[in-house]
């Protein structure tokens, strides 16, 4: 892995992700955790909450560790090597949308951290009538808020509906990879009663703001697969005897790792370059240009090992096959490379309006 670009307290966090990822049970529990859709591991969740990973993104005055985006990039990374199952992205993410918005939010911030409840921010924000049916919604389970926007005009305010609360009713079904999504319909009365956890210009800059977070953290989260996924392929090519060698001293085989090698590393670079960003449209464009290029060099890169395996590479009993199926639910998360590319679009047209 090569970080030179990353901070001290970055490098630190992806350290410490990659050795509790594989300390935790690593593919093993993965491997056990995808036939168990929707449940929550409380015994890990709990370890990862005493690890403070919550708090990546909080203010220091709400007792948060206040790092930067690039320290939320690199726990992404580190805990999809060994394909962690829990919802750490979204929490993550939550947490500093929580810290971001004020007062209001304290209480269930509060809460999340200390494990009481789990929050899932809902992008985009709505702005349609209720009754509202949230679509594809990720990482809903027992006990989870999700923080769900509305914009009416010149009004903004963001609410926290627990999905046990009346008036919250979900379809879930399983991804490829284990994970789940839900479609989540709120009825009006549902949407009245939720408690307001942030509005006003305050709390819509916070919303940009954890949108683009959870972009980099999906775009971050495919580098670590395709790096573990390439990582595990190369010795797998040291080993694998063809012709009365290996496998990978075949020259054609080589030069298609090295293209991987090169994909990967191109989009880590942009990857922790756009967390860089603190112009908040540059900040949105380059998160976008990030997102694109993780969900395409995820889907070449994963797929590329699977045929480096050969037969068994194809085999569900083999870790390789799980890789491809995590970047491509990883890849579809908020939109794959066709739909960034349009809303890369849509703010390269949105800025020179603004011009």
């Amino acid at each position: 892995m090569t970080h030179a670009a990353l901070s001290e307290s970055a490098r630190m966090i992806l350290d410490s992700a990659v050795e509790f990822a594989e300390g935790s049970g690593g593919m093993l529990r993965a491997r056990v955790m995808r036939e168990k859709v929707g449940q929550l591991d409380a015994r890990t969740w709990k370890q990862i909450l005493g690890l403070g990973w919550p708090l990546v993104c909080v203010a220091e005055d709400r007792g948060g560790l206040a790092l930067g985006l690039d320290a939320v990039a690199a726990l992404a990374e580190g805990t999809s090597r060994m394909l962690l199952p829990e919802p750490l992205a979204s929490n993550v993410v939550a947490a500093g949308l929580l810290s971001d918005c004020g007062d209001a939010a304290a209480a269930l911030l509060e809460q999340l951290v200390h494990g009481e409840r789990l929050a899932v921010p809902v992008f985009p924000a709505t702005r349609g009538k209720t009754p509202l049916l949230l679509k594809h919604v990720p990482d809903c389970y027992p006990g989870t808020s999700l923080l769900v926007a509305k914009e009416s005009g010149k009004r903004f305010c963001v609410r926290a509906l627990a999905i046990d609360a009346p008036g919250v009713t979900l379809v879930s079904a399983a991804c490829v990879d284990g994970s789940m999504l839900s479609d989540v319909n709120i009825t009006d009365a549902a949407w009245q009663a939720a408690p307001t956890v942030g509005e006003g210009p305050l709390a819509r800059a916070a919303w940009l703001r954890a949108h683009d977070s959870l972009l980099l953290s999906y775009a971050a989260a495919l580098v670590g697969v395709m790096d573990e996924a390439l990582a595990q392929t190369v010795e797998y090519m040291k080993v694998r005897q063809q012709f009365g060698s290996p496998i990978g001293a075949f020259q054609a085989l080589q030069h298609r790792a090295a293209s991987c090698h090169v994909d990967i590393q191109a989009t880590r670079a942009l990857v922790y370059e756009a967390c860089k960003a603190s112009d908040p449209f540059l900040r949105a464009k380059a998160a976008v240009a990030a997102k694109a290029r993780a969900s395409a060099a995820g889907l070449r890169v994963t797929k590329e090992c699977v045929q480096f395996h050969g037969a068994i590479g194809f085999a569900d009993e083999h870790h390789i096959g799980l890789y491809l199926k995590k970047a491509m639910a990883l890849g579809a998360r908020l939109g794959g490379e066709v739909q960034q590319r349009v809303s890369y679009a849509r703010l390269l047209a949105a800025g020179e309006a603004l011009a």
